[in-house]
């Protein structure tokens, strides 16, 4: 995938993110399985919401940052699940 291309699906996944998209994509990730230390991480949450399961560390890393924000607002309104952000 470009970069245009990427730039492009994040944008467009970005401005379609809301609550509802946020709790039905977290349920069908962990009706797969948690991942290591528990919960959802954002890489793969990242690479769900963009339905692009080959995205390298360094695409979806930069992808998060403008998913990011949308993401936390997604949540805040879904008091069953809680974002923590590491270390």
């Amino acid at each position: 995938m470009s970069r245009k291309e990427l730039k492009k699906k994040v944008e467009q996944t970005a401005a379609a993110i809301d609550a509802a998209l946020i709790e039905k994509a977290l349920r069908e990730l962990m009706r797969e399985g948690e991942d290591v230390g528990g919960g959802i991480n954002a890489f793969r949450l990242v690479r769900y919401l963009l339905r692009e399961e080959n995205l390298t560390d360094v695409e979806v890393t930069w992808a998060y940052r403008y998913i990011k924000p949308p993401l936390q607002a997604a949540l805040e309104q879904l008091p069953a699940y809680v974002f923590f952000e590491g270390d």
